[in-house]
């Protein structure tokens, strides 16, 4: 998990936000994960819609348009939960499954949108980092708590969280279109038994 620079080093020196400066390129390994976690939640979006062409049912091309008109995030998120709270029983288990992958969804997007929207910068007292900066707290006096330090290890977090999303989200595909694998609900219940699903279950 990425730490504030205050924890990690609170007397490094910081270069962050200058046009035509390109912290990225200093760090072209962690760089190319960093890539690489932004591009895993495309994976997540895709997956999510199947989940909700699937739900529309009827007219894939229809179902497709409506979903990627919606211009933000939370709209899309609204749309395919208004569509699963139509296509599921309401208390059922394929429904609460749905509600708990899109609480996961909602979590990893939280991690995504800082890379997409936060300044990037870096600091020559941490070789093998980049730094993420809320733009926020870039006017004025510089808080370094609200500067985190990524590494390696935290883009390849970011990457395994939304691919193992995306492999919940595919057999959840195949439990609602009918597929084979699910006989018997076997699918079903492996997912209701995933630590990740489960404890949003249960809460």
């Amino acid at each position: 998990m990425p730490q504030p620079l205050s924890r990690v080093n609170p007397n490094a020196s910081i270069v962050i936000g200058n046009a035509g400066d390109r912290p990225l390129l200093r760090h072209p390994e962690i760089a190319a994960l960093a890539a690489e976690a932004i591009a895993s939640w495309a994976n997540v979006e895709s997956f999510m819609l199947k989940l909700f062409v699937e739900m529309f049912g009827g007219n894939e091309a229809l179902a497709t348009n409506i979903f990627l008109s919606l211009s933000n995030q939370s709209a899309k998120n609204d749309a395919i939960r208004a569509a699963a709270d139509s296509f599921f029983e309401n208390g059922s288990d394929e429904l609460a499954v749905f509600r708990a992958l899109l609480a996961i969804s909602k979590t990893n997007e939280k991690d995504r949108n800082k890379l997409a929207h936060w300044t990037w910068g870096d600091s020559p007292n941490l070789p093998d980092a980049l730094l993420l900066i809320d733009p926020r707290t870039t006017i004025g006096d510089l808080d370094k708590s609200s500067v985190y330090v990524y590494r390696e290890n935290d883009f390849r977090s970011i990457i395994e969280a939304n691919d193992r999303l995306c492999g919940f989200g595919l057999r959840f595909k195949f439990v609602i279109s009918g597929h084979v694998a699910n006989q018997d609900g076997e699918l079903l219940r492996e997912l209701m038994n995933e630590p990740e699903i489960s404890q949003r279950i249960g809460g």
